[in-house]
C-alpha cells in the first residue's frame, strides 16, 4: 500500500529524509531484506501503525540488499530486521527482530507529541520563575491525568535533580513504571544522583583511606572513593576503580557499577580510543 508517510532511504537521501524529518517528529527507520522471513512478518505491523497514526511519525524503509555496505559501515546495522527510531537527529530506540505491533506502539508513545505536552511546558515555566514546588506539584497532577506521557515523569526527575533533591528524586523513580525506570535519561540522572549522594556521605579523605585499608573489598567504601574522584574530575582513577569493583560484584546495587561506568564513558569527554579501551575492559570484567 502506498502512503505519503512511507519513504525509501538510500545513502544519498538518508540525512535529509531521516535526520531532517526527525527534527519535526519521530522517524522510524526499518532496515529490511527480501530474503529474511522476519522482515516480511514485521512489515504488516509497521504498515498498520503508519495507517493508525496517520502522519504522527514517518516510516523510512532501507533495503539492505541494495545498501548493505552503507547499513553496516555507516549505520552499524548488521542484522535484519532492525528498526531505529530517530528523534531530534538522535537514535532514541532500537528494535531487533519482528517485535509485536503493541511493543512498537509502546516505544513510539515515548516520543509522539501528546495534548498534555503544552501543559507540561507551562509547568516548567513555573520552575523557571523559581516556583519550584508549585511546578513539581502541577507536573504530578498532570501525570495523574495523563499517565501515558513519559515526558512528564522525566521532567519531574530532571527538576528534582537540578534542585539536588536526590533522595526525593530516587523515591519518586522507585514509584514509577518499568517504562520510566528503563528510560536511558532517567537511568543516567539516577546514576548521577547516586554518585552525588555517595560523595556527600563519604568521610574525610584520611578516614576513608583508613577504612579502605581495613576493608579493601567493601564496595560501599570503594564507591564512595570513586564518587569523590569523579567530583574532583579524576575520571581515569574512577574508571579503574569501577573495573576492579565490577570484578568483585558486577550486580552490586542493581548493576550500579556498570551503569556508572557507561554514564562516565558517555559524558566525560574522554578521547574516543580511550573510551573504546575502557568499554572493552568493562565487557571483559562482566564476562
Amino acid at each position: 500500500m502506498t502512503s505519503q508517510f512511507i519513504l525509501e532511504a538510500n545513502p544519498e537521501n538518508f540525512n535529509e529524509i531521516v535526520l531532517g524529518n526527525s527534527m519535526r517528529g519521530p522517524v522510524l527507520v526499518n532496515y529490511w531484506s527480501s530474503t529474511a522471513a522476519p522482515c516480511h512478518m514485521l512489515w504488516p505491523r509497521l504498515e498498520s501503525l503508519v495507517n493508525e497514526y496517520a502522519g504522527r511519525f514517518l516510516l523510512i524503509n532501507l533495503n539492505t540488499d541494495k545498501h548493505r555496505a552503507f547499513a553496516q559501515n555507516e549505520l552499524g546495522v548488521r542484522s535484519v530486521p532492525t528498526v531505529q527510531i530517530y528523534h531530534q537527529q538522535k537514535i532514541v530506540e532500537v528494535i531487533h527482530g519482528a517485535e509485536s505491533e503493541q511493543s512498537i506502539r509502546n516505544l513510539l508513545s515515548r516520543h509522539l507529541p501528546r495534548a498534555s505536552d503544552s501543559l507540561l511546558v507551562e509547568s516548567v515555566k513555573l520552575y523557571n520563575e523559581n516556583k519550584v514546588d508549585k511546578a513539581i506539584d502541577e507536573l504530578k497532577t498532570l501525570q495523574k491525568n495523563d499517565p501515558e506521557n513519559p515526558r512528564i515523569a522525566t521532567s519531574i526527575v530532571k527538576l528534582l535533580y537540578r534542585e539536588s533533591r536526590f533522595e526525593d528524586m530516587e523515591a519518586y523513580i522507585n514509584g514509577q513504571s518499568a517504562v520510566i525506570k528503563s528510560s536511558e535519561e532517567v537511568i543516567t540522572l539516577l546514576t548521577h544522583s547516586k554518585l552525588q549522594r555517595a560523595a556527600q556521605s563519604a568521610p574525610d579523605s584520611e578516614q576513608l583511606q583508613r577504612e579502605l585499608q581495613a576493608d579493601s573489598n567493601n564496595l560501599d567504601l570503594r564507591y564512595m572513593q570513586l564518587s569523590v574522584n569523579v567530583l574532583n574530575d579524576q575520571i581515569m582513577p574512577a574508571l579503574d576503580q569501577l573495573l576492579a569493583c565490577i570484578k568483585l560484584d558486577a550486580k552490586y546495587k542493581d548493576n550500579l557499577l556498570s551503569k556508572t561506568m557507561v554514564m562516565l564513558l558517555n559524558s566525560s569527554g574522554l578521547q574516543a580510543d580511550v573510551v573504546s579501551q575502557y568499554r572493552a575492559k568493562m565487557i571483559d570484567a562482566l564476562s
